[in-house]
């Protein structure tokens, strides 16, 4: 009776470890059908941030076809180029180039900055204008998120290569 016990358990046992298998398989494939295509999960994250980090919009009055710059932006562009760069650095691109983030060239890192400076100061005015998505997965908003003019922008760029050379 007690070897009819064994071969019932172990059959029973033999059955349930089998199903257990199956089904871990089973869960295996639908996992690589149904899987999260990391590239798209990217691109798609990218894009909800530029919409995020978009400017909110811009100011403008009935009867000017020019648009008036705000007090702090006509200030600095009324400043030097250099100290444009620099207020505009500190406005706002030292958020994220002043901060540490990884990924993110930081001021004054010659070894983060030197492969971005060699592609050359046209292509760096074009990522920080136009927006640019690295290869570390960060991105650069367009104009770092902000209003300024390309002048401006162009200013804060100069500013971080000649303090990152």
């Amino acid at each position: 009776m007690s070897q009819e016990k064994d071969k019932v358990f172990f059959r029973n046992f033999s059955l349930i470890v089998g199903a257990l298998a199956l089904m871990m398989v089973v869960f295996i494939i639908a996992a690589r059908i149904l899987g999260v295509d990391e590239a798209t999960e990217l691109e798609r994250q990218s894009a909800s941030v530029a919409e995020r980090t978009a400017p909110m919009g811009a100011v403008s009055v009935a009867g000017e076809e020019e648009e008036q710059p705000a007090p702090a932006v006509a200030e600095v562009a009324a400043a030097s180029n250099s100290d444009a760069g620099k207020k505009i650095y500190d406005g706002l691109c030292a958020a994220c180039h002043g901060s540490g983030i990884p990924g993110i060239p930081q001021l004054g890192d010659k070894e983060a900055w030197a492969p971005r400076i060699e592609q050359g100061i046209e292509t760096l005015y074009a990522h920080s204008l136009n927006g640019f998505t690295g290869s570390s997965g960060m991105m650069m908003p367009p104009k770092g998120g902000g209003a300024n003019s390309d002048d401006e922008v162009k200013a804060a760029v100069d500013y971080m290569v000649s303090n990152s050379q």
